[in-house]
């Protein structure tokens, strides 16, 4: 062909307009298509997914209705087994995700820190100090006693466990009112030096030191 029939059949061809709307119509096509192989693995993939999801093992039943989508969908088998690694893989991940956040709301152990620090003795012993009414400092032993300590806006709730003759103060245990459980730690005071204003004896009548 001769270069003035070439440039003449080229000058034709992009005159024709029924050449554009032909190539148009070609990539429409095969964009449908693209778009409904997409559509038929998402469905196969759904199903997969749903099945798994119910249970770890598929039965005859299912295995044949697997198969009878992958032959009206045309998936192929590579692809099959694509779609069971992924889905096994994204619930694994997900199980363990979720057994991580069960873990985080489980309550945590209380540690030592945890613990209410014991309290600091504040009113020291003053030797030589009266009594009062009670005749021997041991007889207090046993006794509760609502107190208030040195800068602390509540009382609380304490039991008079020991008493140590040689620095003249008593050993008071803590009680906690909702538990109703001691600490171990004990608070030594010298209960002669509490205001009145500080201390409510139970069980008894007061000292009145």
């Amino acid at each position: 062909m001769e270069t003035t029939d070439l440039v003449s059949v080229t000058l034709r061809d992009a005159e024709d307009p029924k050449s554009e709307s032909n190539d148009d119509d070609k990539l429409t096509e095969e964009f449908k298509k693209e778009k409904l192989e997409d559509l038929k693995r998402k469905a196969f993939y759904s199903v997969l997914l749903a099945f798994r999801a119910e249970t770890l093992t598929i039965g005859n039943k299912r295995t044949h209705l697997i198969e009878k989508l992958m032959k009206e969908l045309n998936i192929s088998q590579e692809t099959r087994i694509s779609f069971d690694d992924n889905i096994q893989e994204n619930l694994i991940a997900h199980q363990q995700r979720v057994i991580s956040k069960f873990k985080e709301a489980e309550p945590k152990p209380l540690t030592i820190y945890d613990k209410k620090p014991p309290l600091v003795p504040t009113y020291v012993a003053t030797l030589g100090s009266s009594w009062g009414r009670v005749n021997n400092p041991h007889a207090l032993v046993g006794r509760r006693v609502r107190l208030r300590m040195c800068c602390e806006d509540e009382f609380e709730d304490f039991v008079v466990k020991e008493y140590n003759a040689k620095d003249e103060m008593h050993g008071l245990e803590n009680v906690d009112s909702n538990a109703m459980e001691m600490d171990d730690e004990l608070s030594w005071v010298d209960v002669r030096e509490v205001p009145p204003e500080d201390i409510i004896w139970r069980d008894g009548e007061a000292p009145y030191f």
